[in-house]
């Protein structure tokens, strides 16, 4: 029988958590360069500011009652109980800033730190960031801001208790396992964006008169280019969010130290790092043969690998994570203009295909080659099993992802306040900025001309 004793708290432990913030950084800042890439010029800096604007948002919102909710659901509520212990989350708690009191089998048994919060804040900005890339230039502000709180501080928190922590009850309950968040990140993420989309409708230019798709040009391919590099990079900061690196264990022979995965199970860190560059090596095979001179899609091959692994990535053998890289990627590709021309979706970043379908398979086939395998450390949990995991996948995209934000975005569309307006939609939501510009150009302009006058007056 093997008990948790402590975490080593001390500078090695530090680190870590500074460079999982780094690279999770480096995640949302790839997203909104991405997006500006991607973005038509004259939605283009309102894209950014808009998407950079709503991380104070998801701070506030995260810290008044996501991380409770984070907490408080794990049970269900109903499924294996009532609501667990939330109060040590709650703002006005003593532990939620800076306290000597913090002992370190408190911060074990509920990972409360002040640092475990600013990493939960920020896996929630890129889950955001990535859903604002998918509906720009339809969207009005305000709508996107209470989608942000939707998703980023009621949901996701509430999924990731249920399926993407050591004690949710979909691992005791279903045998669900999700080591990386391709369920509880990814998606939910994809459920999410295509409720929304499905009230939110295409632009008007994205269809031709035979209602086939059409490829909008990219702002900045460079941008698109870095921005996808640096997205592949920040999933790593997903990774490195999920592990527990330095978890001190005992059983009968003694205490050791030992690496675990968010559900508790001992797993070998360097065994995930070389299935991470697997996964990546495998979608970027595909998408290097099947899409070369598409500079948008070339790199969204190395994200499609690696969130196909996600859900077993501590288990899989490298081997594993190629093929199933490779597989998912080509899959995926294959649907790209299917659900764009069957369905009418205009989803500007291809989230529902990239993230949702190839997370969502991702979890089934761990289901086939995880058969049997531990869920979660905690004691009573049922093992990996297909249906619990399909099971999982379902609850995850349509229950916590699709019907959200489809009851969302039909609330704000009858309040008339989820569309930008049909004369915004033409001219561009920069055209404020953008005349503001000229206007002070032209008075440069004028004033330099003053300038030269008096100078060659002064002269005569």
């Amino acid at each position: 029988m093997i008990e948790l004793i402590s975490n080593k708290v001390n500078y090695v432990s530090l680190i870590y958590d500074f460079i999982t913030i780094l690279f999770l950084f480096f995640l949302s800042l790839g997203i909104i360069l991405r997006t500006y890439g991607i973005s038509r010029e004259k939605f283009a800096l309102t894209n950014i500011k808009v998407l950079f604007f709503s991380f104070p948002l998801i701070v506030l919102s995260s810290y008044l009652f996501g991380w409770a909710i984070s907490f408080a659901f794990s049970s269900g509520p109903i499924v294996r109980g009532g609501f667990r212990e939330f109060s040590f989350a709650l703002p006005w708690s003593e532990f939620m800033g800076p306290n000597l009191n913090n002992n370190p089998t408190f911060i074990n048994e509920y990972q409360q730190s002040p640092m475990s919060l600013i990493k939960f804040i920020l896996v929630s900005w890129s889950l955001i960031i990535l859903f604002g890339s998918a509906i720009i230039e339809r969207v009005r502000v305000g709508a996107f801001l209470i989608f942000s709180i939707i998703l980023g501080s009621i949901f996701w928190p509430i999924c990731s208790s249920w399926s993407w922590s050591n004690n949710g009850w979909m691992s005791e309950v279903f045998g669900y396992h999700d080591a990386f968040g391709s369920g509880a990140f990814h998606t939910i993420l994809g459920g999410f964006t295509l409720g929304v989309l499905g009230k939110v409708g295409f632009r008007k230019i994205k269809f031709n008169s035979f209602s086939r798709s059409r490829e909008i040009p990219l702002n900045s391919e460079i941008c698109v280019i870095f921005g996808n590099a640096l997205l592949i990079l920040g999933l790593l900061g997903l990774y490195l969010y999920s592990i527990n690196p330095f978890a001190e264990l005992k059983n009968e022979f003694g205490s050791f130290t030992t690496t675990l995965n968010i559900h508790g199970n001992p797993i070998s860190f360097n065994g995930v790092l070389l299935n991470f560059i697997m996964g990546i090596t495998g979608g970027l095979i595909i998408s290097s043969i099947l899409s070369f001179n598409n500079n948008k899609k070339i790199f969204i091959g190395g994200v499609i690998g690696i969130v196909s692994i996600s859900a077993g990535a501590d288990y899989y053998h490298p081997i594993h994570c190629l093929l199933i890289s490779m597989a998912v990627t080509l899959a995926v590709f294959k649907s790209f203009n299917y659900v764009e021309e069957r369905f009418k979706i205009d989803d500007s970043s291809d989230i529902i295909v990239t993230h949702g379908f190839a997370g969502f398979w991702g979890l089934i086939i761990a289901s086939i080659l995880l058969w049997g395998y531990p869920s979660s450390m905690v004691e009573g949990s049922v093992f990996t099993n297909p249906f619990g995991q399909f099971a999982g996948a379902l609850i995850i995209f349509w229950i916590l992802g699709f019907i959200p934000g489809y009851l969302t975005a039909s609330v704000l569309k009858f309040f008339k306040i989820l569309h930008l307006s049909d004369t915004v939609k033409i001219t561009g939501q920069d055209i404020l900025s953008t005349r503001d510009k000229i206007i002070e150009n032209n008075n440069i302009y004028e004033a330099e001309k003053k300038i030269i006058s008096e100078m060659k007056s002064n002269k005569k």
